[in-house]
């Protein structure tokens, strides 16, 4: 068996086969992921595909990863979707696809290396990383192999904190407003009923243009309008979600140090 590091958009051949390796790890619509795969190119972002060729010289996709700019930075790069098929994990395969993925980045004038990892720090470690700061980073897909915020070596909350309820103090209060404005209401009507009166004020068969003067001389005596009831007490505050937390590590490596 032998193994070697192509540039994807240099056999466009291997793009149906990436796709699905990509998706068995990372699900996503398959227009997507073309999109994604054709802005493959001689800069960066740059996809490499690790192939596998057996004796009969059949050659077969078995590993695949992507490298993006770090800004600022020209001497380093940023590897990510790091896959290797599921059905061959535990074989050395990963190990193999970043040997070659440094490999092809010290020939491209990268001396650095930076990933970011949510549990396979591990693996990295081994392979000669080190926990680092965050760097920004280019046309990355950090979110997509990640699934989390793009922070670092922090627990990040994937769901945005439920705004805290009213408090019991701010409700009575509420209610207390509500209260006296009632009991005013109902004082200010009562006020008004009792005021004295002339003959010619209290009689309603004046004429007037207005639709609901009376049509003869009896008049129906005004009802003492009553206080509207208090509105109902506000309902109670959702209970407490569980918030998932994810802890993202930004690890690096420099290639020269590679042994």
């Amino acid at each position: 068996m032998a193994f070697c590091m192509v540039a994807l958009h240099k056999r466009q051949d291997l793009i149906d086969a990436c796709v699905t390796l990509l998706n068995s790890e990372w699900s996503r619509s398959q227009s997507a992921r073309l999109h994604s795969l054709e802005k493959s190119n001689d800069g960066l972002p740059y996809s490499l595909v690790m192939i596998e060729t057996n004796n009969s010289q059949e050659e077969k996709v078995a590993g695949y990863c992507r490298l993006a700019k770090v800004v600022n930075q020209p001497k380093a790069v940023f590897i990510e979707s790091v896959v290797v098929p599921t059905d061959r994990r535990g074989q050395g395969l990963g190990r193999r696809l970043m040997d070659l993925a440094e490999e092809h980045a010290g020939y491209q004038g990268y001396t650095e290396v930076y990933l970011t990892t949510k549990d396979k720090q591990g693996f990295y470690e081994h392979l000669g990383y080190r926990y680092c700061k965050p760097v920004n980073t280019f046309n990355a897909q950090v979110l997509e192999t990640c699934s989390c915020v793009f922070l670092t070596n922090t627990i990040v909350s994937e769901n945005v904190p439920t705004p805290p309820a009213k408090s019991t103090d701010t409700i009575r209060s509420v209610k207390a407003e509500s209260n006296l404005n009632d009991k005013c209401t109902s004082q200010a009507s009562q006020v008004i009923l009792e005021s004295p009166s002339t003959d010619e004020e209290l009689s309603c068969c004046t004429r007037t243009e207005s639709k609901n003067s009376c049509e003869s001389n009896d008049c129906e005596p005004a009802s003492t309008p009553s206080a509207l009831p208090p509105p109902p007490p506000p309902p109670p505050p959702p209970p407490p979600t569980t918030v998932p937390n994810v802890t993202v590590y930004w690890m690096m490596k420099d290639l020269y140090d590679k042994q």
